[in-house]
């Protein structure tokens, strides 16, 4: 089987690798940051962000939404300045297992590597804009997060989101087990907080 990222859906990946979907794992309650409080200033960046998200997303294409709203909050975050880890953005990622060939471009990702990504950690994936498309968001996250986890050899656990629109969904895989957040509404003054803090908590945990 030889398949690009944005070919493979969920309900394949389940069946070809074994996967085992959870209503919630360990390390997904310890990630997700629903509790934490965000300085002033942090607040006011993200009101902006929040009143230009809530009037645009609609009419936003990918580009548009990565631009305008998504780097702007991983630029708050701020992930510049770690010698374990690196942002990178649009990097090509390959396995190759048995008679099992999956790679694709990732969106966005914080791997080891100063050039070129080595050891990956996390993945934003799919800027989808709010109407339907026929892509599974979902799938394509999953099938980076494996590659991911050939690369790495499985010795750890590994973290996405995919953003839909408003919408962000925090994803944990922990060896053939994974587990899918409720979706964060980016516009909604709790939850754009939430996304926020569980960007920020990806340091602590990588």
């Amino acid at each position: 089987m030889k398949k690009s990222f944005e070919q493979c859906t969920w309900s394949e990946l389940n069946k070809i690798f074994g996967l085992q979907k959870q209503k919630t794992l360990p390390r997904l309650v310890e990630w997700v940051d629903e509790k934490s409080e965000v300085s002033t200033p942090i607040q006011k960046e993200l009101d902006k962000l929040q009143a230009n998200l809530a009037e645009n997303f609609m009419d936003w294409n990918e580009d548009e939404l990565k631009m305008q709203f998504i780097a702007p909050i991983l630029y708050l975050v701020d992930y510049t300045g770690n010698t374990r880890y690196h942002p990178f953005s649009q990097r090509p990622l390959q396995m190759q297992k048995d008679d099992i060939e999956l790679s694709g471009i990732v969106d966005w990702l914080l791997a080891s590597g100063q050039q070129f990504p080595e050891v990956p950690y996390f993945f934003l994936h799919e800027y989808k804009k709010e109407k339907a498309s026929q892509a599974d968001p979902l799938g394509q996250i999953l099938a980076a997060m494996l590659t991911a986890q050939f690369i790495n050899q499985n010795t750890f656990s590994l973290y996405g989101a995919y953003v839909v629109g408003k919408d962000w969904y925090f994803v944990v895989l922990e060896g053939s087990n994974y587990a899918v957040s409720r979706p964060y509404q980016a516009n909604e003054s709790f939850d754009i907080k939430t996304i926020f803090n569980t960007l920020q908590k990806v340091k602590k945990l990588i």
